[in-house]
């Protein structure tokens, strides 16, 4: 066997490996639960598909490389397809691939924090300054995807038009889908019925499946809802400005993933608020009102009781109609 053969199985091995690596990772995200800290549960198909077809590829590779038929290892299509790297620059490559596998088995997953918050905002209803018209995130994605070049002379724009502004509470920046994913618009009403049902509650209870919904009427219309008692979980978040006593119940909602992932919180007030460090997740009971902050009209909670709670299983909450 030539050394020109002999490298070239190399090279059908090693990616053979780095294909069943990743299928491994992918698997032990899966089984551990942890891949929902990554990706909303729509996604999942996907990972089962990627799953197999890495499987499938790194097998068909690391068979390939073992393989005394050299129409096996080459197309004899008559060009050289033989690599030209040298064995630094090969390692250099492969090492861009290895490194996430190995990090991924070896350190512990991260969630999104206080410290993104501050950069996003927090979320209030649909983004909707009142008297102003915003583009909704949808339609950015749409705008970036057909005229990618112009959407990007118009960000320019805008962000020298703010320039040493306030922050945004809606990061302007174009989302990034797999290919077949889209973003879907709720039901026609799905809003409209479960706006009917927290109306007839005394007690209105943010779950994990429907926080991002609930929390999405409360802010479009605070008004209808004063008075009524409201419990809630989520981390503890502060802006600059605000009161000693004020802060913001707040978790991430994943559409598709956490590149997209926004912030939906909740304005509170309790006398010790002090007390409680950013990041700390707290279980709150409260009776809801409504205040103005950023001449935004937003749902206000006048914490009754709170409980310092470690970090849910799931910290994420995800659209679920």
């Amino acid at each position: 066997m030539n050394k020109h053969n002999q490298d070239n199985r190399f090279h059908i091995y090693i990616r053979g490996i780095i294909l069943i690596g990743f299928t491994m990772l992918m698997i032990k995200l899966i089984i551990t639960g942890s891949i929902l800290n990554f990706i909303a549960p729509r996604m999942m198909p996907f990972i089962y598909f990627a799953v197999v077809v890495f499987l499938l590829l790194g097998i068909v590779q690391i068979w390939r490389s073992g393989s005394k038929n050299e129409a096996e290892l080459f197309c004899l299509c008559g060009f050289d397809h033989s690599e030209k790297k040298s064995p630094i620059q090969s390692m250099i490559i492969y090492s861009f691939f290895i490194f996430p596998i190995v990090t991924g088995f070896v350190f512990h997953d991260v969630v999104l924090d206080s410290s993104i918050v501050a950069k996003r905002g927090f979320k209030t209803g649909l983004n909707n300054t009142q008297g102003e018209e915003v583009v909704a995130e949808t339609d950015l994605a749409e705008a970036y995807l057909n005229d990618p070049e112009e959407y990007m002379k118009n960000l320019e724009k805008r962000v020298q038009e703010n320039a040493g502004g306030a922050p945004n509470s809606s990061p302007d920046v174009p989302l990034e889908h797999p290919e077949g994913f889209e973003i879907q618009a709720p039901p026609e009403d799905v809003y409209e019925s479960l706006e009917k049902e927290m109306l007839r509650m005394d007690k209105i209870v943010l779950e994990d499946e429907n926080y991002i919904a609930m929390t999405t009427i409360l802010d479009k219309s605070p008004e209808k809802f004063e008075g009524k008692e409201i419990e809630f979980v989520g981390f503890v978040y502060r802006e600059p400005d605000f009161n000693e006593d004020q802060f913001v119940v707040a978790r991430f909602g994943l559409s598709c993933c956490v590149a997209d992932a926004s912030v939906y919180g909740t304005l509170a007030t309790f006398p010790n608020a002090k007390k409680y460090d950013e990041d700390q997740w707290v279980k709150v009971k409260g009776n809801l009102t409504k205040t103005e902050y950023n001449d935004w009209e937003i749902p206000y909670v006048q914490i009754l009781s709170i409980e310092q709670i470690e970090q849910p299983k799931s910290p994420y909450v995800y659209e679920t109609y």
